[in-house]
C-alpha cells in the first residue's frame, strides 16, 4: 500500500469516527465514556496521518532534489 492510499485509509477511519461522535452526542443521555474512548482513537489516527504526512512530503522532496 502506498503512503498515500494509507493516509486516504485513515483519514476515512477518522471520518467515520467523527460520524460516531456525532450520533452519540445527540442522544439524549450520551455515553460520554464512549465519546472518549471514540475522541482518543480519532486522536490517535490524526497522529499517524501526520506522521505519515511527514514521511510522504521528506519522500517528495527528496524525489525532487
Amino acid at each position: 500500500m502506498s503512503l498515500q492510499a494509507h493516509i486516504d485509509s485513515l483519514a476515512e477511519k477518522r471520518a467515520q469516527l467523527k460520524h460516531k461522535i456525532a450520533e452519540e452526542s445527540a442522544h439524549p443521555l450520551p455515553d460520554f465514556v464512549l465519546i472518549t474512548n471514540l475522541k482518543k482513537q480519532n486522536l490517535t489516527l490524526k497522529e499517524e496521518m501526520q506522521r505519515f504526512l511527514i514521511a510522504l512530503h521528506k519522500k517528495s522532496y527528496n524525489a525532487s532534489s
